[in-house]
């Protein structure tokens, strides 16, 4: 068994770096050493307040589900892998005295070698540590029906918001990303949308109805999940046409207004997870400079500050969006 350092979650609200035993890979795993690791900062908060339902927290846990680095082992049944490979690794697999929840903040992990996606030396360390999150963004805007020009608008500014405004100007769309941390704003308009939005200094459907014209837009991608937002965005869109795309979790059971949309006939997706082929577009997008991960992350840190990367986002820090921990001591 090695010794590796870890981010792991030992209670609710409580967050330490701490030792951990990793054994050999599985014969269907490789061994990844981290470069960088990026904070989930939405699902990770949920799991650190053990109010994500879909899985319970099962405490102490070591959280992520993204990572980089390079592979240092490989499993006796592994092939197309070899040692000295960067790759982007998603969940680790191990047993012992802390558990998984997806487990990819950690200095050396475990991960199956299904869960490994290959790097062009065009994809860089920061985006390619974020690629699930920005996924789920690919994800969102690649689910509407839209053609090149029509308008959509974002709802949320935080890290799949504004990937999802980023797939959605890749694919020929006009986008308004709405939110209400100025700070936040201002990095959209820098780098994944066409207008900015603050809902708490101004009225959204005017200002949207400045920019269109007073036509419709075509979708909304909600990373909110809230029935103010609905209440807020629903009248943006026209009856029987409009689409939306929930792309965002709550941990309640109510978070929309569902007899409104049916008697609207408005066109509803849902997301989650993430899929081979949707993997492989992001990463090709961030090599094509179509999306930017790296230019979401408001702060790049040791990972021995992880800790306070949670305490900030659960705080609500006014300049926090994106958090990426740095495995490497300098070295990369």
């Amino acid at each position: 068994m090695k010794k590796t350092e870890a981010i792991v979650f030992t209670g609710v609200n409580q967050v330490e770096v701490r030792e951990v035993s990793v054994p050999d890979p599985a014969p269907d795993e490789v061994q990844v050493r981290t470069l960088f690791s990026t904070i989930s900062g939405g699902t990770e908060g949920w799991i650190l307040q053990n109010l994500f339902t879909w899985k319970p927290t099962d405490y102490p846990c070591i959280p992520g589900y993204q990572r980089v680095g390079i592979i240092e082992a490989v499993g006796a049944d592994v092939q197309g892998w070899q040692v000295g490979d960067r790759v982007m690794a998603t969940r680790s697999n191990w047993s012992g005295e802390v558990n998984p929840h997806a487990g990819s903040h950690a200095m050396l992990g475990n991960t199956p070698a299904t869960e490994l996606y290959a790097l062009t030396e065009a994809v860089d360390n920061i985006d390619a540590s974020g690629a699930v999150v920005a996924q789920v963004g690919y994800n969102a805007a690649n689910r509407a029906v839209i053609e090149p020009g029509d308008w959509a608008v974002v709802y949320g500014d935080g890290l799949i918001g504004q990937s999802a405004a980023q797939a959605m100007r890749a694919r020929g769309g006009r986008v308004i990303q709405v939110g209400h941390r100025a700070e936040r704003l201002k990095i959209a308009a820098a780098h994944s949308a066409d207008v900015v939005i603050n809902n708490h200094d101004e009225n959204v459907l005017d200002v949207v109805h400045q920019h269109t014209g007073g036509k419709p837009v075509t979708v909304v991608l909600d990373s909110v999940q809230s029935e103010t937002a609905q209440a807020e965005y629903v009248p943006l869109l026209q009856k029987g046409v409009g689409q939306i795309v929930y792309c965002g979790f709550t941990s309640g059971t109510t978070w929309a207004d569902m007899g409104d949309l049916q008697r609207r006939e408005l066109t509803t997706h849902f997301i989650s997870g993430w899929t081979r082929p949707r993997m492989e577009s992001t990463l090709q997008h961030f090599a094509d400079g179509k999306m930017s991960l790296k230019a979401l992350i408001t702060h790049l840190v040791p990972y021995q500050q992880g800790p306070d990367m949670y305490h900030s986002h659960l705080n609500k820090s006014a300049s926090f969006l994106g958090a990426t921990l740095d495995w490497t001591g300098g070295a990369a």
